[in-house]
């Protein structure tokens, strides 16, 4: 239950105050703690549902992450080239509930 709630107050203090390259950048990073490998299998569509903005919002923020060096976008495939880098851009909107997330979670998997 902590967990839940460490990131729910995270995403919505992020959706108040990053814009959208940071918090596709969190949301893409998020994404990359929970699976093995670096190639997210997501769509523009559906990262304009997770983050409530305009798909062409999503086009763009893609566009500014690759730009950067940080990520490859394909059709329906987004492949992590520099975390490290990314976890920079994002700021302060990663970090805290991921280490609360790793904390907790590990060795159950």
């Amino acid at each position: 239950m902590r967990l839940f709630s460490v990131q729910l107050a995270y995403t919505a203090v992020s959706n108040a105050v990053h814009d959208v390259n940071e918090r596709l950048a969190r949301w893409l990073l998020m994404c990359d703690d929970r699976i093995h490998g670096n190639a997210l299998p997501v769509t523009h569509k559906f990262l304009s549902m997770m983050l409530s903005v305009r798909r062409a919002s999503v086009t763009t923020a893609l566009h500014v992450l690759e730009g950067n060096g940080f990520i490859r976008s394909e059709r329906g495939i987004v492949v992590i080239r520099n975390r490290e880098a990314m976890e920079e851009f994002a700021h302060d909107a990663y970090g805290i509930p991921e280490s609360e997330y790793r904390r907790l979670m590990t060795g159950l998997f």
